[in-house]
């Protein structure tokens, strides 16, 4: 579905739209207008999906979700009133690494040099990791430095969580610090696992220490008054 909706139907659109507009017989134009056009159906997918009413309250979810993310990273107890106070755009959010992989698309395609629809089908679809990858750093390093270059690539993503992410309510907002727990306590499960004797990694002598383990898992474990 994805390669038909974001591969396919926009290098098929663009190629036909190729024969009554010239201009974009060059590889840069060609290559624009098929970004713009991944990017049309993109927004106009997910602003349809996020009318429905189901959708809506996972986008509430998701709000919550990087509410109590920010919460948990600024140090402060994890508390929904805490949490609360928190913005629901997050710039490490999946939402921000999808459209930061459609901007990226565009200068790395104009570099393929495949003029034939079939090559260029192909080759957008064996980039498909490498554009991923470079997506992920991008998305890292711009929530680092939010005032550097990167941070601006990474923005509109930022404005396209007006439509991932809801206000949530109170009770929404405990269940995302319930689920940020569950996932700290696996993290401790895991720290302790490898601090143990009985792991193969514990022979070596750079290991960590069972100290040094317990140490991780509670500077990672979020506390509740």
């Amino acid at each position: 579905m994805f390669i038909f909706m974001y591969k396919f139907v926009p290098l098929l659109l663009v190629t036909k739209l190729q024969k009554l507009f010239p201009v974009l017989a060059g590889r840069v134009w060609f290559n624009i207008a098929d970004g713009l056009v991944r990017m049309a159906i993109f927004l106009a997918f997910m602003f349809a999906i996020s009318l429905l009413k189901d959708i809506r309250r996972v986008f509430e979810y998701h709000g919550a979700e990087h509410k109590v993310v920010f919460n948990y990273e600024s140090g402060q107890p994890v508390t929904v009133p805490n949490a609360q106070r928190f913005t629901t755009f997050h710039p490490r959010c999946g939402t921000s690494f999808l459209f930061v992989v459609l901007i990226l698309c565009i200068p790395i395609y104009t570099l393929i040099p495949f003029d034939g629809f079939l090559p260029r089908l192909l080759s957008r679809i064996a980039l498909l990791p490498l554009i991923a990858g470079l997506s992920y750093e991008v998305i890292r390093f711009a929530a680092k430095r939010r005032g550097g270059l990167l941070a601006t690539l990474a923005a509109p993503g930022l404005w396209l969580q007006r439509i991932t992410t809801k206000p949530p309510a109170d009770d929404q907002t405990a269940v995302a610090i319930r689920a940020l727990e569950g996932a700290m306590a696996l993290e401790r499960r895991k720290a302790d696992n490898w601090s143990s004797p009985d792991h193969p990694c514990n022979s070596f002598p750079n290991s960590i220490s069972s100290k040094n383990a317990s140490r991780l898992s509670r500077n990672r474990w979020p506390t509740r008054p």
